[in-house]
């Protein structure tokens, strides 16, 4: 190992404790994308007291002697105490080992800028509205096993509007049921809890986030059909993966790019930047992000899916889903979701599909045919031809 990063948070909850580590981690993975540096492992302090370092600790004693650099964002980080901050200073440099504080790094205008965007972008998000109570309940009786199909539909249908969408939904041309779906009830017990939690999941979302709050080079439809047909290919990667993908894979997938539509509404004047920007790749995409809005749309979509409670799984997806092999817990969901997203984008541009070596490689590790990728073409077609007003469809 050559350069490693350390990063500990205060905090005395748990979901400001990974939002903290989760903002440690976006500012040094800017600033080393910035200073084409590689960081060979990001260390996080398993202890939250300022007065007991563990890790930190465990890094002087074993790893000083292989490594040449340590990142930090604050000098904080490694303890509020002056003395101690002092001694670990005094301790790498006999050791010869350069430490990088990114807050004294205000040299570099193109480093400062990034931070301060970053942490006006976390004020900014704090006005993220929280998932509706309706969700948030209905998807904790979903985990219980003993909640029965008829519990769950009483909760919904006390939402008119959520049942309405609900329904459309259920009688797209995805599932494709002979007869009508006329009631939340027969719903559930048609398409089981995991499906109808991404249904109620994502029908809630769509009606956060309004088009009036984008900016007006951000095409808010464009994004949602997107993120819909996705979440339609994820699910049908799934079904001929054999049981490869979890069940969850519909909910994530369509929530992969909500970083995005948050870029959009919360830091506008940056990401219209980013959106008159014209024929980019996807990294080439995040990292215009990261110019302009100091932090990219995965990262950002991690930190509000932990601010959300949502499940591991929505977090791995909406962060690893243009790097699916950094995935430690979700790869193959995550490999579900860059297959989708790549097979979306062709059948949205009416492109042809090229299927190339890390394509192949990926069907390879899904099990899943290139047979089976033409029936799914087939399908998004069929899908996207039923939804062309996507506000209509979610009304």
């Amino acid at each position: 190992m050559e350069t490693i990063a350390y990063i500990c948070s205060y905090a005395d909850n748990d979901l400001q404790y990974k939002n903290d580590i989760s903002l440690q981690e976006a500012k040094i993975s800017n600033f080393c994308k910035l200073h084409d540096l590689n960081i060979d492992e990001i260390f996080v302090e398993t202890s939250t007291r300022e007065d007991f370092k563990p890790v930190l600790l465990e890094i002087l004693s074993k790893y000083c002697m292989s490594i040449n650099k340590i990142i930090v964002t604050d000098y904080d980080v490694i303890s509020p105490n002056v003395d101690f901050t002092d001694w670990i200073k005094d301790e790498l440099k006999r050791m010869k080992v350069e430490l990088v504080c990114l807050n004294e790094s205000s040299s570099n205008s193109d480093v400062s800028s990034s931070s301060q965007t970053i942490s006006n972008l976390k004020e900014n998000i704090k006005n993220i509205p929280s998932l509706p109570e309706i969700i948030t309940k209905s998807i904790e009786l979903m985990q219980d096993k003993n909640t029965s199909a008829v519990t769950l539909s009483k909760i919904i249908s006390n939402d008119v509007g959520l049942t309405a969408r609900v329904l459309k939904l259920v009688n797209s041309a995805y599932y494709g049921f002979p007869k009508q779906i006329s009631t939340i009830q027969q719903a559930i017990t048609i398409l089981g809890f995991t499906t109808i939690k991404g249904i109620i999941l994502s029908a809630s979302i769509y009606k956060m986030f309004s088009s009036e709050g984008a900016g007006s080079e951000f095409n808010y439809k464009q994004f949602w059909k997107h993120s819909l047909l996705v979440a339609f290919a994820s699910k049908l990667i799934g079904k001929y993966s054999k049981d490869l993908v979890s069940s969850d894979i519909f909910s994530a997938a369509f929530l992969h790019d909500i970083g995005k539509i948050i870029l959009a509404q919360y830091d506008r004047d940056n990401y219209t930047n980013v959106c008159m920007q014209n024929e980019l790749s996807e990294f080439d995409y995040l990292k215009e992000e990261e110019k302009y809005c100091g932090i990219n749309h995965c990262e950002l979509g991690n930190i509000v899916a932990y601010s959300w409670n949502l499940p591991e799984v929505f977090c791995d997806v909406i962060t690893y889903h243009h790097n699916p092999e950094k995935s430690i817990n979700f790869k193959n969901e995550c490999m579900a979701v860059y297959l989708a997203n790549y097979i979306t984008n062709n059948v949205m541009s009416n492109n042809s599909l090229t299927i190339d070596k890390i394509m192949l490689d990926i069907l390879e590790k899904l099990n899943i045919s290139v047979d089976n990728i033409n029936i799914i073409l087939d399908k998004l077609d069929e899908i996207l031809a039923s939804f062309n007003n996507i506000d209509e469809f979610f009304s």
